[in-house]
């Protein structure tokens, strides 16, 4: 019995809001999934939260970082073109090819909270952004989903 292999979206980390330090989308429909904590960051200060992630393997180096100023809500979808107050950015380098998306680059994209828990310090919800840069290729961030607790 051969199971059928996961599909780039079954790969990534289910939709929780519980906390479970879990990062993922599909860079250009591949799946970057974070489930070590040590590789991802949530911090909330001077009403600003700063999260993102990285992923790295022997040939593949990504890194997504997502800025939201306050006031910040649960089912709001937050523009990420609306620099500087939501902004995100996208650095990927494959066997030394680095390619830089910086927040301006961003055209399309959103953020949206499901949870955002300012006891327990767990922010959840989903993400999704296009950047284009003139020297690579243009990079679409689809289904992303974040479960993670953040620095106060």
């Amino acid at each position: 019995y051969e199971p059928e292999p996961k599909t780039e979206l079954e790969k990534l980390p289910p939709l929780t809001t519980t906390g479970e330090n879990t990062f993922g989308c599909l860079v250009n429909g591949e799946a970057m999934a974070v489930i070590n904590s040590f590789d991802q960051v949530a911090i909330y200060q001077g009403s600003k939260i700063q999260f993102g992630a990285r992923f790295e393997t022997s040939e593949i180096d990504r890194n997504i970082t997502i800025v939201l100023l306050d006031p910040l809500e649960i089912n709001t979808s937050y523009g990420l073109t609306n620099f500087p107050t939501h902004r995100a950015k996208f650095r990927q380098v494959i066997n030394s090819t680095s390619c830089e998306y910086d927040y301006e680059n961003t055209f399309d994209g959103f953020v949206g909270f499901s949870k955002i828990d300012r006891s327990n310090f767990i922010i959840s919800g989903t993400f999704e952004f296009s950047s284009v840069t003139t020297e690579c290729d243009t990079v679409h961030i689809t289904d992303g989903r974040f479960d993670m607790q953040y620095i106060p």
